[in-house]
């Protein structure tokens, strides 16, 4: 029997950001699938027992046994806490369950330093592959530590072949240590969603935009391509889902849509649950992401199983993922995504096109498929 650690941190509210965001997402149809492991191979998932933990308790998680460093956690800076201090932690949980290895579902959680065998999953590598935005000394410093746990892990799993060519590209990690499992994407995101969005008072034509706000998400050029809508077509809103006001740049958004007089039009819906984005996906007219990088692009998946018509662009993981199912534009070209947004907009057709394509797309990827990579993988890697 191959016994390997899997790290649950990512599920817990307080660590990083992550419960919230895509990793958190990621962590949990994962964590849901260990019942798909080969029988010689046993997943046992842990938590910090100093943060909330409903989630990962749910999961069977055991608490790490934190007692010799706990009394430094007050003294410290949640990122020393988590790459420093955690190392020793893991090392500790690794000799009492006898392990043969550790599994961490984001080579950003991988304590610096580590010495056990381990295993991460590479999610994208943003901050290395879009230095121009990412160029402060902390931002530098991100970027070695991710180089780093990276190239110390046995074996690595990328969401996407692009993730896969940036990680050999930034860490000059071979390629034969790279595993491609794309993601899957969960069962509530159909055509048929009927979550109550009777709260958001919905408008009766909407374009719609997850994701946030920083500047890879490219919301300048949603901008542009939305006002040139309206001018044709005045009877369209901007509908933007996530905690917006929770990040730095909101200032430079909310001034942004001053500039352009689109306050009556685009909204901020704050945080959806998982049941009303897919409703919103569902009855979203058009679904627009024109995102400059994604180490996979789970929102244009999760669109594309809504029926939702998708326009983003031709960048990074995004094409490996949309297929022929979505309009891929070249972004350094924003008048393709004008004309694009208001093609939709006037043909029924080609919004019905779109809407037939993405679920039939959207039903090659699994999360089950991608579950049972992983769990091979770990299998193959440390038995």
């Amino acid at each position: 029997m191959t016994n390997i650690g899997f790290d649950l941190r990512g599920l817990q509210e307080g660590f990083k950001a992550h419960k919230k965001r895509g990793i958190g997402v990621y962590i949990r149809n994962l964590a849901a699938r260990t019942h798909l492991a080969p029988r010689e191979l046993s997943m046992i998932p842990f938590h910090d027992p100093g943060m909330e933990a409903e989630e990962p308790v749910a999961l069977g998680s055991e608490a790490y046994d934190t007692r010799y460093v706990a009394p430094l956690r007050p003294l410290l800076r949640q990122y020393v806490w988590q790459h420093f201090l955690f190392r020793p932690v893991i090392g500790a949980a690794v000799k009492k369950r006898e392990l043969d290895a550790f599994f961490f579902p984001s080579h950003l959680d991988a304590p610096a330093g580590i010495s056990v065998p381990y295993a991460v999953k590479a999610h994208d590598l943003i901050q290395a592959a879009m230095g121009e935005m990412h160029s402060s000394l902390k931002h530098r410093a991100h970027v070695m530590k991710q180089i780093s746990a990276l190239r110390g892990a046995r074996v690595i799993i990328a969401n996407s072949h692009h993730t896969k060519s940036d990680v050999v590209k930034f860490t000059g990690v071979a390629p034969e240590k790279i595993v491609v499992a794309h993601l899957g994407v969960d069962r509530v995101f159909t055509p048929r969603a009927d979550a109550d969005l009777s709260r958001f008072n919905l408008p009766e034509k909407f374009v719609l935009n997850v994701g946030g706000i920083d500047p890879r998400k490219n919301i300048n050029l949603l901008f542009t391509a939305f006002t040139k809508l309206l001018d044709k077509n005045p009877d369209y809103h901007l509908l933007m889902t996530g905690a917006l006001d929770d990040d730095p740049k909101f200032r430079d958004f909310t001034a942004e849509l001053d500039r352009r007089s689109l306050r009556s039009r685009a909204r901020a819906l704050g945080y959806v649950t998982q049941g009303e984005l897919a409703a919103l996906y569902a009855r979203a007219d058009m679904f627009f992401y024109p995102s400059l990088y994604e180490g996979f692009g789970l929102p244009v998946l999760e669109a594309m199983a809504c029926g939702a018509p998708v326009i983003t662009t031709d960048r990074s993981s995004i094409p490996e993922v949309a297929g022929d199912a979505a309009l891929t534009l070249d972004p350094d070209r924003p008048e393709l995504f004008t004309e694009a947004l208001l093609r939709l907009a006037e043909s029924k057709d080609e919004r019905e096109r779109l809407r037939e394509l993405g679920p039939k797309r959207a039903a090659t990827f699994s999360w089950d498929t991608h579950a049972r990579t992983v769990w091979e993988t770990l299998a193959r890697s440390f038995g």
